[in-house]
């Protein structure tokens, strides 16, 4: 279940303490048969995947992001936003077994050796990230564009909010929360700025597209990306 902290009122932590908040553990690849040590096999993705994923180590960094770099207004936009899905979010995982469970992440990693090889064809910015927004794969034009590494982005286990501004986050989560569970999976449309490693900003035309497991939960979301010349 996901728990929300107390925020903190106190002035943004510097930039140095916003990146040593801890991160997810990075043991495991984020995702199977992206990186060519390991191409695996359906087969393989099946055995591979034991446990099912632990979304809160993703959420808890999330709300831990939030809290220190941005300030409260935003903060609390977030929270709203995050407050209107995750009833229904709740309501849907409660009745799961732990089998349904690890059924949903073999799911996932199943759909990304079939989301590597489209993302190959279509050439356009691309990158898909679990509901916690959690990067899972990253196409190469999108590291061509903002000059972020893709295993970097990957095997370090980043999320999407922490490539765009406070104001693009934001109007991030306000928009998924609206369309997270509804019954269609129309792209929705934005605008947004990504942030290269040197800080320097990239404006884009955005749009994302939520699929949803066989139970209507999230299961990832698919972004592209096209500067805005």
């Amino acid at each position: 279940m996901l728990s929300y902290p107390v925020y903190s009122t106190s002035p943004l932590m510097s930039e140095e303490s916003h990146r040593q908040l801890s991160r997810p553990p990075t043991s495991d690849p984020a995702v199977y048969g992206l990186n060519p040590v390991y191409t695996h096999s359906p087969a393989e993705v099946y055995s591979s995947v034991v446990e099912p994923y632990k979304y809160y180590n993703g959420f808890h960094f999330f709300f831990s992001h939030i809290s220190s770099r941005m300030d409260k207004k935003n903060v609390m936009r977030v929270s709203r936003a995050i407050a209107h899905f995750r009833p229904s979010l709740v309501a849907l995982l409660r009745n799961l077994t732990r089998e349904d469970l690890i059924f949903m992440e073999k799911s996932l990693q199943r759909a990304l050796l079939e989301y590597e090889k489209l993302i190959g064809f279509i050439g356009t910015p691309t990158v898909v990230w679990r509901r916690s927004g959690e990067i899972v794969l990253v196409g190469k034009e999108f590291s061509i564009l903002t000059q972020w590494d893709r295993q970097q982005l990957i095997n370090g286990k980043r999320f999407i909010f922490e490539l765009m501004d406070v104001e693009s986050a934001v109007v991030y989560w306000e928009q998924f929360a609206v369309h997270a569970f509804e019954n269609s999976e129309h792209a929705v449309m934005s605008e947004c700025k990504l942030v290269r490693p040197d800080g320097s900003i990239v404006p884009c035309a955005f749009s994302f597209t939520i699929k949803r497991d066989l139970f209507g939960i999230p299961m990832a979301i698919i972004g592209n990306f096209l500067p805005i010349l």
